[in-house]
């Protein structure tokens, strides 16, 4: 560049430049505002959350992780008025809940003080400003999650009429990439957006035949039906990061489930059809397959640095 001011640490990496705008502290939430979902089956399912106010850019969230689950950052929303709802999802059965922090470049804060470091850029705008506890990163890297959540989706023990059923047994998520971080803090917060998805599904048959004469040669002399029920389990996944004292894993988290269910009556008298009946309802599923996997990045920092 030209013009303006660039500091770099020992390894050349930029920490600040009047070329970017560097993110600065503004808010943090301890708890959630709005539970949107809860649940302890499928390897537990949670959904929160966390509204800011007077938030004037597009903010950059940080959570922390206080249980050893799957975390991730599934959506950003501006909702209008310079406020923005952050959505977290989290795996496991555990009550506590994350504290999310947020960042944004320092025109979105107020500074206070006489005394500091501004750096401007060319159009005048600040882009550091040491007033305002600018993000300090101690870590981050690109994780690639598994293709399947879990090794195998058995049938067993599913019922193929009207989707009675709690499949948790079979889509709870199983699979993970690990990841080794040393020399993070003892309080690390990570801005991880959920990329990856995947849906799995398995489907059940079933049939009954009743028949109200008497059976001749294998065919029913009388009035008969037969009954055919066809239910279609299924599980969709978001990706998220685990912590735990260094050991980092990129798994899933069940963020919605569901069942289809279709079902079919044909009568007959002595084999003539006599008419029938049919239905179907539940929730039809996405579709079967998994995309983004790879390159899912995310960042540290200290969150005691902004407490």
């Amino acid at each position: 560049m030209s013009f303006g001011f660039l500091a770099l640490n020992n390894n050349n990496d930029v920490l600040i430049s009047s070329d970017t705008k560097n993110l600065h502290f503004l808010q943090k939430r301890t708890s959630p505002t709005t539970v949107s979902f809860t649940s302890n089956d499928y390897g537990g399912m949670r959904r929160w959350i966390y509204t800011f106010s007077n938030v004037n850019t597009v903010p950059v969230p940080f959570f922390s992780v206080p249980t050893a689950d799957y975390y991730a950052i599934s959506r950003v929303e501006d909702k209008g008025s310079n406020t923005w709802d952050i959505e977290i999802i989290r795996s496991g059965t555990s009550t506590s809940t994350p504290e999310v922090y947020l960042f944004a470049p320092p025109t979105a804060g107020s500074p206070s003080g006489n005394h500091g470091m501004v750096v401007f850029s060319a159009d005048g705008s600040s882009s550091f400003d040491s007033r305002l506890k600018p993000l300090a990163i101690t870590g981050g890297q690109s994780v690639s999650h598994p293709t399947n959540p879990r090794t195998s989706y058995s049938s067993s023990g599913l019922n193929a009429q009207y989707c009675p059923t709690n499949a948790s047994g079979t889509f709870t998520p199983t699979e993970y990439s690990s990841y080794t971080i040393n020399g993070q803090p003892s309080k690390p917060i990570f801005s991880f957006f959920s990329l990856a998805q995947a849906e799995r599904e398995v489907t059940v048959q079933d049939s009954l035949f009743e028949c109200d004469g008497f059976n001749a040669y294998g065919a029913c002399v009388g009035a008969s039906r037969t009954y055919y029920w066809t239910s279609k389990y299924w599980a969709f996944y978001r990706g998220g990061i685990r912590w735990n004292n260094g050991n980092l894993r990129a798994g899933w988290v069940v963020v919605e489930k569901g069942c289809n269910w279709t079902y079919l009556k044909d009568s007959e008298f002595l084999g003539i059809g006599t008419g029938g009946d049919s239905g179907s309802g539940g929730n039809w599923p996405y579709s079967n397959e998994t995309i983004n996997t790879t390159a899912n990045s995310f960042i540290i920092a200290n969150g005691a640095n902004y407490d």
